[in-house]
């Protein structure tokens, strides 16, 4: 196995087909997997993390109930 290939760890969570999570996907580097269970695949932590944000903010932030 190539050093840099094991570097390259991808985080996965479920998908969603809101269009407010699509497009935090997208923002923040993201990639739709169209497999069996469609999954959301960022490049790392960070990226995910970065969704979190991004998704939060579109949604008028915490513990806001608008969709």
């Amino acid at each position: 196995m190539n050093v840099t290939n094991a570097m390259k760890m991808s985080i996965r969570m479920k998908a969603s087909d809101d269009p407010i999570d699509l497009r935090a996907m997208e923002e923040a580097g993201g990639r739709y997997v169209d497999i069996k269970y469609p999954k959301f695949e960022f490049p790392s932590e960070a990226h995910q993390m970065k969704y979190n944000r991004i998704r939060k903010e579109l949604r008028g932030g915490e513990g806001s109930s608008e969709s």
